[in-house]
């Protein structure tokens, strides 16, 4: 007979019960969330709470179950109730009780804004294990696509939603009609009931009618919004304010989507186009800590660099000494503004790889600009001298091309070969020459190593690929979530490390 080991017998009594605790060990993931949770100051979730009526669960045992669950990549709110009755370390949480999951969800959705403050404290007690160096900060800052709870193929146009609405209303038409037809049967069909209550299926259609309305009307007003945008930057630059074919076009294509309206289409790293959101992160060099973060329904990430340089700012309470991000961020303006707080940069240059690129030869970055004459020397020695100057940038124009054996190929089909020079071309040009040199390209390296990774964790790790919670507000408050459960395991990872407990850090 082989020789097996033999457990207790799952009927027998102890005479001193183990507690809970004895069951999860000291290093354990739950214990950190616990004393983090502990540590924080959440007045203001509790000042929601009444003193009359029946008791209600503690907001530090709910704070627990959602960054805990996020943590290990559960975030479904019934998922979460389940695990407090079957596991032990959800168990250890919660002290045995059993929330139900409208009360988890109901605690989430209610309080997204206090747990958007609560990850600056998170920051903090970062900072205060060495997470984050204050006085050498580098941070690394990208945006990714994160899926919305909402299937693009209900992303319509204002005709799509007429014609869907169109079809709603004849099917409850239908179904009016249906039950007017058997108005006879429905006593006995109904038994006690009153006989007169609308058929399941109808309510469902007047609810979609009325969403479909809702988005209709939400539509009408994004593009009068944006009509009225096109109108006043036109007349800004003191132009007509007549709109072009193409604008009109942009605006009548705009779309919404029925079941959350804020989410937008947009193309992915694959290249395939989904309905997702734009979510940022500032992550710190050194441990990859996430120090700020954000979600944007644009799809472009040129707006969001200052405003996640500032709220960086603003988590640390210091001044960020290197920020690198990648060519989706790049423009003269962000360059000029990060050079205005003295802030060392190193953005992305989409253009870098064609300097000194025979298949790029006539490029724009390979014309020399002489400041002390202000013109450009084009690749075969030929000058391009000021003909134009406006606010926002200069024209230079060679006029020396006729004769020139390479003319097609620079000038294409104009008469003479043609440069703009914009304000902030200068410091294009000295961000463009950093990253190009040894010491620039080896720094800005570093950040495929910073934040990347980050979102690789979040998305495939703890499974945070698509959001639960629809409307922009609700998915910040989510993306937040996302951002602390990935705090804490740094936290967590940095504890096992150094072999010491978070109350001993944070004295």
């Amino acid at each position: 007979m082989p020789k097996f080991k033999s457990g207790e017998s799952r009927n027998q009594m102890l005479l001193f019960p183990e507690t809970i605790s004895d069951y999860i060990p000291e290093d354990h993931l739950a214990r950190l969330v616990l004393s983090i949770v502990s540590t924080l100051n959440i007045d203001t979730i509790i000042s929601k709470f009444s003193n009359i009526g029946q008791k209600a669960y503690s907001p530090r045992i709910l704070l627990a179950i959602l960054f805990y669950g996020y943590s290990i990549g559960i975030r479904s709110s019934r998922k979460l109730s389940k695990a407090c009755e079957e596991r032990v370390d959800f168990m250890y949480l919660t002290g045995k009780l059993h929330p139900s999951y409208k009360i988890i969800s109901e605690f989430r959705r209610k309080n997204l804004s206090e747990i958007s403050n609560l990850f600056q404290e998170i920051i903090l007690i970062g900072i205060k294990f060495g997470l984050v160096k204050i006085g050498n900060i580098k941070v690394s800052i990208d945006g990714t696509k994160i899926r919305a709870n909402a299937s693009g193929k209900l992303s319509k146009d204002e005709q799509g939603l007429k014609k869907l609405l169109s079809d709603v209303k004849d099917k409850v038409t239908t179904i009016l009609k249906e039950v007017e037809d058997i108005d006879q049967k429905e006593d006995s069909e109904f038994g006690d009931a009153r006989g007169d209550e609308l058929p399941k299926k109808l309510r469902q259609l007047k609810g979609r009618q009325e969403k479909i309305e809702d988005a209709l009307q939400e539509l009408k007003n994004e593009k009068a919004q944006l009509k009225n945008e096109l109108i006043e930057k036109k007349t800004t630059a003191d132009k007509k304010g007549t709109l072009t074919k193409t604008e009109v076009k942009k605006i009548e294509a705009k779309k919404i989507n029925i079941t959350d309206h804020d989410a937008k289409f947009m193309k992915q790293h694959e290249g395939c186009i989904k309905t997702n959101y734009n979510a940022q992160a500032s992550v710190d060099e050194e441990n990859q800590f996430i120090v700020a973060c954000d979600v944007t329904t644009e799809c472009n990430d040129k707006k969001q660099l200052i405003p996640m340089v500032q709220q960086t700012e603003e988590n640390l309470g210091s001044k960020i000494d290197i920020c690198k991000a990648d060519s989706g961020y790049h423009s003269g303006d962000n360059l000029a503004i990060m050079s205005e707080n003295q802030i060392e940069s190193f953005i992305d240059d989409p253009y870098k790889q064609r300097v000194d690129n025979d298949n790029f030869k006539y490029d724009k970055v390979n014309f020399q600009y002489d400041p002390d004459t202000d013109s450009y020397i084009c690749p075969e020695g030929k000058i391009l001298c000021l003909v134009k100057s406006t606010e926002t940038n200069n024209i230079y124009k060679c006029k020396d091309c006729t004769e020139c054996p390479v003319k097609l190929e620079c000038a294409k089909k104009a008469k003479f070969k043609q440069l703009s020079r914009g304000k902030h071309e200068h410091l294009i040009e000295k961000n463009r020459n950093a990253l190009i040199g040894d010491e620039g390209r080896d720094e800005y390296k570093k950040r495929m190593h910073t934040v990347e990774p980050v979102f690789g964790n979040i998305k495939f790790n703890l499974g945070s690929w698509q959001f639960l919670l629809r409307g922009i507000l609700k998915v910040k408050g989510e993306f937040n979530l996302m951002c602390i459960a990935h705090n804490i395991k740094k936290i967590a990872r940095y504890c096992k490390k150094i072999t010491v407990s978070l109350g001993v850090c944070l004295k």
